[in-house]
């Protein structure tokens, strides 16, 4: 996978910037407000449909004009593509070479990669929002049925909150029927990423970290351990049904994948209560590189790897062991606001920018 040049129309503070990318170490630097975090914004939208700084398309659009567009080409298994997409408030379009959609959720599985930025250290101290959304947008970007099930599964609940609300239990069964088939295949695929990153999280933060400690992680759900799928859907069949009464006076579903939760632990202590700042940055940078892992396994492509603010205040011993396991990886875009740290790429280019118009 490489990005090879990408243009940016009406697109935050850019009017118009065209950019031209090698396929190992990109790094854009400068002074700060120059729009080195843009490009990784546009970028990411589209790798994934979703902006990583606001969840307002409308906030990308640059002040005074109507619309934004972004155009990328890219190589993916050895043969140039194209990608496109546009936003004006009322239309979404997106372009994969000749064919066109009206949806953003398009986008994903297209344009693999994964994002680092310095507010991923929500990840240890932030809600179990922030987690499940972590797992669900490295599933979805490799698995096309995950991303229907979950779907699928969104919307039963949404006919079955609105069933409690009313009091209406006649047809409840099958919109929870719908919602267990789906929770299956969420909570089987969530626990095997989760021990897939368990496994290369331990390694990378063992070669990140300045002293020996232990690392992991666990999926927490209220399904069975064993996740065999029909025990896993009847689990979820007779918590809906047990918990109707209770749920219809709260007027929302109580249990199910919606609920569940990544637990992370150093030193097994749970990171958010124990783990200093510097240890959360490590680890965040461990899930982070173990998710890249995790993607290149699913969709037997290498994904861009995207770093915002490469120093993240980082000790000195932390950042050389995180530039030397991204030379490991292909193509890595970085921001930074000087070039004051050594960084030994098979090949690199620094494109510096400056205030634009």
């Amino acid at each position: 996978m490489f990005l090879r040049t990408l243009r940016l129309h009406q697109f935050r503070s850019y009017q118009e910037a065209f950019f031209e990318f090698c396929p190992s170490l990109n790094i854009l630097c400068g002074p700060n407000a120059v729009g080195k975090t843009t490009v990784l914004e546009a970028i990411h939208l589209l790798m994934t449909g979703r902006s990583f700084r606001t969840p307002h398309l409308q906030d990308l659009v640059k002040e005074g004009a109507t619309y934004f567009s972004i155009e990328a080409t890219f190589i993916k298994q050895g043969v140039e593509q194209s990608l496109k997409v546009f936003f004006s408030g009322t239309e979404r379009q997106v372009i994969s070479n000749h064919t066109t959609y009206r949806s953003f959720a398009n986008l994903l599985g297209i344009f693999p990669g994964v994002c680092m930025t310095p507010e991923d250290s929500a990840l240890v101290k932030g809600p179990p929002l922030i987690r499940r959304n972590f797992l669900d947008l490295q599933l979805a970007q490799g698995d096309p049925l995950y991303v229907h099930k979950l779907m699928r599964y969104s919307r039963a609940m949404r006919q079955r909150n609105c069933l409690l609300r009313s009091k209406n239990f006649t047809s409840l069964e099958s919109w929870e029927y719908e919602m267990a088939q789906a929770a299956c295949y969420l909570t089987q695929k969530r626990k095997a990423a989760c021990e897939d990153l368990g496994q290369n999280g331990k390694k990378i933060y063992d070669n990140l970290s300045t002293i020996q400690e232990k690392f992991s992680i666990s999926y927490k759900t209220t399904a069975p351990a064993d996740m065999i799928s029909e025990a896993v859907k009847e689990h979820y069949i007779e918590q809906f049904r047990k918990l109707r009464r209770r749920e219809s006076e709260l007027g929302y579903t109580l249990t199910g994948p919606h609920k569940d939760d990544l637990s992370l632990f150093l030193n097994e202590k749970e990171a958010r209560y124990f783990a200093s700042e510097g240890q959360q940055r490590s680890f965040v940078a461990a899930l982070k590189l173990a998710e890249w892992e995790l993607l290149k396994r699913l969709t037997d492509e290498s994904p861009l790897m995207l770093i915002d603010d490469i120093g993240m205040s980082w000790d000195a011993f932390r950042k050389a062991n995180l530039l030397q396991h991204l030379n490991g990886l292909q193509q890595v875009f970085i921001t930074a606001q000087d070039l004051a740290f050594e960084f030994n790429a098979r090949e690199k280019k620094v494109i510096e920018l400056s205030v634009h118009a």
